[in-house]
C-alpha cells in the first residue's frame, strides 16, 4: 500500500458532505455539555446557599475552582491530544467529566463539590482542535462559529431546568443530567475516527492512508472531488517556540481575546 498520504491536502478538497455533520454534532454535543457545566453554577450555587449547603465564600471556592480546573485540563489536553491523538483525548476527557459530574450530583458536602471541580476537563479545548483538521479551510470560521453557538447554548438550557427542576427536586438533578448525557455522547463517540492529519505526523500513514480512502469513498458518493493540491509537512516546533518572535504574537492575541 502507498503510504504518502498527503492527508491535510486530501481532508481540505472534500466538499462539506453528510460525514462532516456527523463529526461535528458528535463533537459539538460533548461540548454542549462543557458549556452546560460552566454555566450550572448559577441555579446551583443560588440554590446551595439557600438550602445552607453553602456559604458566599465557598461558591467563591466553586467558581475558582471551575476556572482553575478549566485552566490545568486545557492546558493538559493539548499534550495529551498531540501525544495521544485527538479521538483518545476528547473520549477521555468526556468519560472523566461525566463521572465527576455523576459524582458531583451525591457529593456530601460544599468542600467534595468544590474538589470536583478541578476535574471537569477542557473538551472545549480538544473539540475546536478536532474540528479544524477535518474542515475545509474555506469555510472552516463558518462551522467554528457554529461550534461556539453550541457552547454558549449551554447558558439557556441551565437556566430553563434550574428554573423546571431546582423548585421541586433541588440542584442535584442539574448535575446527574449533565453526567447522564455526557456519558451517552462518550459512547455515542465511539465510532468517529481518529483525525488522518494526525496518525500521519505521527508516522502511522498505513493508518492514515486506510482512513482516507474510507473517508473519501463516502464523500464522493455525494459529491465529486477535486484533486488534492501537494501540501507540505508541519513543521515540527517545541513548546519554546511559542516565544518565538513569529508566533508570540498570535499567542498574546488569542489568549488576550480568549480571556475578554
Amino acid at each position: 500500500m502507498t503510504t504518502t498520504v498527503n492527508a491535510g491536502a486530501r481532508l481540505d478538497r472534500l466538499p462539506i458532505s453528510p460525514f462532516h455533520y456527523r463529526i461535528f454534532w458528535l463533537i459539538a454535543a460533548g461540548m454542549f455539555f462543557d458549556g452546560y457545566d460552566l454555566y450550572v453554577a448559577g441555579p446551583v450555587l443560588g440554590a446551595a446557599v439557600q438550602s445552607k449547603f453553602s456559604t458566599l465564600g465557598q461558591n467563591g471556592w466553586f467558581l475558582s475552582l471551575t476556572f482553575v480546573g478549566m485552566t490545568l485540563g486545557s492546558l493538559l489536553a493539548g499534550f495529551l491530544g498531540d501525544r495521544y491523538g485527538r479521538r483518545f483525548t476528547y473520549q477521555f476527557n468526556l468519560m472523566i467529566f461525566g463521572l465527576a459530574s455523576l459524582a458531583a450530583a451525591f457529593a456530601p458536602d460544599i468542600n467534595v463539590l468544590n474538589g470536583l471541580r478541578l476535574i471537569i476537563g477542557a473538551e472545549i479545548v480538544v473539540g475546536y482542535g478536532t474540528m479544524t483538521e477535518f474542515i475545509p479551510p474555506q469555510t472552516r470560521g463558518k462551522w467554528m462559529a457554529f461550534m461556539a453557538f453550541v457552547v454558549v447554548s449551554g447558558l439557556p438550557a441551565t437556566a430553563i431546568l434550574g428554573w423546571a427542576i431546582v423548585p421541586s427536586f433541588g440542584w442535584r438533578p442539574l448535575f446527574v443530567i449533565a453526567g447522564i448525557g455526557a456519558l451517552i455522547v462518550w459512547y455515542l463517540r465511539k465510532a468517529p475516527p481518529e483525525s488522518p492529519r494526525w496518525l500521519e505526523a505521527n508516522g502511522r500513514t498505513e493508518e492514515a492512508e486506510t482512513l482516507m480512502q474510507t473517508i473519501e469513498r463516502e464523500v464522493a458518493a455525494i459529491a465529486p472531488l477535486s484533486a488534492p493540491v501537494a501540501s507540505l509537512p508541519a513543521p515540527t516546533l517545541s513548546l519554546a517556540a511559542l516565544w518565538s518572535k513569529s508566533l508570540l504574537p498570535s499567542m498574546v492575541v488569542g489568549s488576550v481575546g480568549r480571556a475578554w
